[in-house]
């Protein structure tokens, strides 16, 4: 069972005039518990090739994107950045790249298209950053539920 965020106390701050007894200022601040992080290991990027039957070599490339992935969860791609990435894993072209990231990554569901040249690795493989942030792209990414013994697959991103 999953453990909401919670507001453990709250704390008021007031500021009095102390010839009038007057309330200058006041101010609330509430103290938030989130749920912790949850227990993990290590998965290897070859894991992940193997898992997901990617192409050979595969983890090269996820781990020269992976590396580039920032605090918001993205990875973005310009042109210099694909030559890079393609000279480093031995692809001849920029759009074996390309190929490679929407043929393996996006049909696999490994990554998100967010826009042009920007992609959103699938936080539940992938995280960088403070725990509460992952965990809301976590939850914004795919929900599975099982109904009925049919499984039912929910997601707020478009595809």
């Amino acid at each position: 069972m999953e453990r909401k965020k919670k507001v453990v106390r709250s704390i008021e701050k007031q500021t009095i005039n102390e010839e009038t007894g007057e309330v200058k200022q006041s101010s609330r601040e509430n103290i938030v518990h989130f749920p912790s992080e949850p227990p993990y290991v290590k998965l290897y990027l070859e894991d992940i090739e193997y898992l997901y039957q990617l192409s050979k070599n595969s983890h090269r490339v996820l781990f020269e994107l992976i590396k580039r992935m920032d605090y918001e969860g993205l990875v973005v791609l310009n042109s210099s950045i694909k030559k890079v990435i393609s000279s480093r894993v031995g692809y001849r072209t920029v759009a074996s790249l390309d190929n490679y990231i929407s043929k393996e990554l996006i049909k696999k569901g490994i990554f998100k298209r967010v826009d042009t040249g920007v992609y959103q690795p699938n936080p539940n493989l992938f995280g960088r950053g403070e725990w509460k942030d992952i965990k809301k792209k976590r939850d914004g990414w795919i929900k599975i539920d099982y109904k009925d013994g049919e499984r039912v697959i929910k997601s707020s991103l478009s595809s």
